[in-house]
């Protein structure tokens, strides 16, 4: 049994060595689809099961406009905000079909367009929600009411609560489904 458990908190801390892309390590500056690629490619790396899968592909960028999952480039450009929301979807697209993702992401990009920081704020949770998740599960004392008191304290915005537990609700599945995945590939 104890083989096990340490095998579990191996993955663990190895899970835990998955960061999310830093707000300030996105590009300022708009990027063409290539440009965009790449860039997800490098940062998102860690989170692939295998070597061979992508992070995302024109053909995904390309559905996910289709879908409206974010407004279009601008002359073939992509900006921080397309960026930032390709990064959510990609940890979406794991657990929730592109229309749950379309629901969620909708009143975002409503917001967003009336205030431009307002997904940067999201952005900054989405971070922070993925960071406890991890502690939560390396520490193994954390319970999820903390942290929905986490985000029932964050924001007065009702809206914005319920996104940010679907987020949550999210992040953790895409943790427990990464760990299984890794167990899978160890023993079978």
């Amino acid at each position: 049994m104890l083989d096990f458990e340490n095998a579990i908190d191996n993955l663990l801390k190895d899970v835990a060595k998955y960061e999310t892309i830093d707000p300030n390590d996105i590009p300022n500056i708009d990027l063409y689809m290539d440009q965009v690629t790449t860039f997800m490619e490098k940062n998102l790396k860690p989170y692939k099961r295998n070597d061979e899968d992508k992070v995302l592909t024109k053909t995904m960028i390309n559905n996910y406009a289709k879908a409206k999952l974010f407004p279009p480039p601008v002359k073939k450009k992509y900006t921080k905000s397309h960026i930032i929301l390709l990064i959510i979807i990609y940890h979406l697209k794991s657990i929730l079909s592109l229309n749950d993702i379309n629901k969620v992401l909708t009143p975002v990009i409503a917001e967003t367009e009336k205030n431009p920081l307002f997904l940067e704020e999201v952005y900054a949770e989405f971070i922070k929600i993925q960071q406890l998740i991890t502690k939560n599960a390396i520490d193994k004392k954390a319970t999820d009411l903390d942290l929905y008191e986490y985000i029932e304290n964050s924001t007065q915005n009702e809206k914005v609560k319920y996104i940010l537990s679907v987020i949550f609700l999210v992040l953790r599945a895409n943790l427990s489904k990464s760990i299984a995945e890794k167990l899978i590939d160890m023993n079978f």
